[in-house]
């Protein structure tokens, strides 16, 4: 690992600290002399960038950053914004140096950052750790870019790859190390999604109850034509938000006591889930996890929207059942959603395949 690597990494975990979405977590350090003299990162939405704070830490501690090099995870901003730009700011200080991990993908910065810096005569290196910079990131590049939540699609399933008999009947299917990593992804994302049919088979909770320290997610049903019973466990309890997603045609219509609901437009024959990506990220939901069932994994597979697909697999045969995928249907192989793996887990028995969707 290089220098200019291993500082870099130090800017990473400076980064995870802050807690600033739908704005990127961003973490600087400044160097002068071989030696650090300021830190910083981006501690909350609508804050000073991690830059300010870097130059700031610098100053108290009587540093002057004339000629120092500064390290940060993501292209210093140009724009003004809830902030003034902090390339305005490197200058200011002649800072000599800036060290970049990734562009930003934001189109109002995209390289603009650099080029200023640049065309100052600022030396500009880029590209340092880049993968994991952008995996940092991954779920700001996916809403500025793309308006709409980071998607993973969770699947637990037999070895011959169902993840129910043909009477739904489904718990549990993979072991108990499993269903707690399935609730660490729970408790990482703002939002669980199932369809209707799941709801009223499963009668899940959808918490993160068996995480150590539980963030439980907003819980969101698909209910097109608002045909849920009203005793299910996401109306009984108050762990979190329950948000109805049904037909935009079915206007004032309250049926569940406590749960929220959001109208999509309908396509040919089911809701545009790319109009309800666009709405849940009105509400807050950057990060979304879909635990099926059948019909709905298919729909966002459809549709490509998804970035991450976990499969947890347990050794055992179930024969005919339900399969995870087995509504999105090709005519040729070619046709096919491609992924990359990205890591395998071993879980006792179980094996847990994480893919990115290529």
């Amino acid at each position: 690992m290089t220098f200019e690597e291993k500082i870099m990494k130090n800017c990473l975990t400076l980064a995870k600290k802050g807690k600033v979405l739908p704005n990127p977590m961003v973490g600087c350090i400044i160097m002068k002399d071989g030696k650090v003299i300021g830190k910083g990162y981006h501690k909350q939405f609508g804050g000073p960038h991690a830059e300010v704070n870097a130059v700031n830490d610098a100053k108290m501690n009587g540093y002057n950053l004339k000629g120092a090099a500064l390290f940060v995870n993501l292209e210093p901003c140009s724009h003004y914004g809830k902030t003034p730009p902090c390339t305005d700011l490197i200058i200011k200080e002649q800072i000599k140096e800036v060290v970049v991990g990734m562009t930003d993908p934001n189109p109002l910065v995209a390289g603009k950052g650099i080029r200023k810096l640049r065309g100052k005569g600022i030396k500009v290196t880029t590209g340092v750790l880049e993968s994991q910079c952008r995996e940092l990131n991954r779920v700001f590049t996916t809403v500025i870019t793309q308006k709409r939540p980071y998607i993973i699609l969770k699947t637990a399933q037999s070895i011959d790859g169902k993840i129910a008999l043909d009477n739904f009947s489904s718990k549990w299917i993979t072991n108990i190390k499993s269903r707690k990593l399935a609730h660490e992804l729970r408790s990482i994302c703002d939002g669980i999604l199932i369809g209707r049919n799941t709801a009223e088979k499963d009668n899940p909770e959808l918490t993160a109850r068996l995480n150590r320290r539980p963030k439980n997610p907003v819980r969101i049903v698909i209910d097109k034509d608002l045909k849920l019973g009203k005793g299910l466990k996401i109306f009984t309890d108050k762990a979190s938000r329950t948000i109805i997603i049904h037909s935009s045609k079915h206007k004032g219509f309250r049926k569940y006591p406590g749960a929220e609901y959001i109208g999509v437009r309908e396509n040919k024959y089911a809701l545009d889930l790319n109009d309800l990506c666009r709405k849940l990220i009105k509400e807050k939901i950057y990060s979304l996890l879909i635990e099926g069932g059948s019909k709905t994994l298919s729909g966002f597979v459809k549709e490509g929207l998804f970035d991450e697909v976990y499969a947890f697999v347990a050794p055992k045969i179930i024969g005919r059942g339900i399969s995870p995928y087995q509504d999105f249907k090709l005519d040729r192989i070619t046709k096919a959603k491609e992924l990359i793996l990205n890591k395998v887990i071993r879980l006792d028995n179980d094996i847990v395949l994480n893919y990115k969707n290529k």
